[in-house]
């Protein structure tokens, strides 16, 4: 595989195949005059490339695919949720993406107050580092649900079904992000101090990036 795909690596490929869909599923909409899901797709698009943009402007990798997870949520919800209808046809799918976002968000969160941590811009223990990230990723979620409100009310669609769902919505964004927590503490505790380096290198060299910038600027 790298002889065909030279150093891009299979996260990367699959990432970027999935922006290319939406970024092709765009016009579509538009033409069928579905603005309120070109609107969102485009949204998609330029969250998804977020992480790639990240990437190039700092000069850093991102660990654990984090690229490809965002972009598959993403992807799944925009292209498989809204545009295949999965939320109407499979009972289950608005809940195993709940669970699955969310997860990626305490992901991300983790990973970004663990680098606080070790890079010693703040000092808390593993349990706040992983409190955090569950309390991070449960705000992304309250913020999804009201964007899903203003959608509906502003748009006349149909990505709330009443107060239950919504509580089902928050309560599988809890189980997500608190299950990647753990294992991101547990992971932090048993793990060697060079994989912890390794762990924390990325977004470190973002931070030192940031704080030469706000260095020059008070100069």
């Amino acid at each position: 595989m790298p002889g065909v795909l030279g150093n891009i690596t299979i996260g990367a490929f699959i990432s970027w195949f999935l922006r290319g869909v939406m970024v092709a599923l765009l016009p579509y909409q538009l033409y069928l005059g579905q603005y309120p899901f070109a609107a969102l797709t485009l949204l998609a698009i330029v969250l998804s490339a977020a992480p790639a943009l990240i990437e190039r402007s700092y000069q850093v990798h991102l660990p654990f695919e984090l690229d490809m997870l965002i972009t598959v949520a993403i992807f799944a919800h925009t292209f498989f949720g809204e545009w295949l209808s999965f939320y109407d046809r499979l009972p289950g799918w608005d809940k195993a993406l709940h669970f699955y976002s969310t997860g990626v968000v305490a992901l991300f969160g983790f990973l970004m107050v663990y680098t606080l941590h070790y890079t010693r811009k703040i000092r808390l223990s593993i349990l706040l580092v992983g409190f955090f990230s569950v309390v991070f990723s449960v705000f992304i979620g309250v913020l999804w649900e009201f964007m899903e409100f203003w959608m509906d009310v502003l748009f006349g669609t149909h990505m709330q079904n009443g107060l239950s769902d919504t509580m089902w919505d928050l309560m599988f964004d809890v189980v997500g992000g608190t299950l990647v927590a753990v294992l991101g503490m547990v992971y932090v505790r048993y793990t060697n101090p060079e994989t912890r380096r390794r762990l924390a290198r990325p977004l470190a060299h973002v931070l030192k990036w940031v704080s030469r910038q706000g260095q020059r600027e008070d100069d």
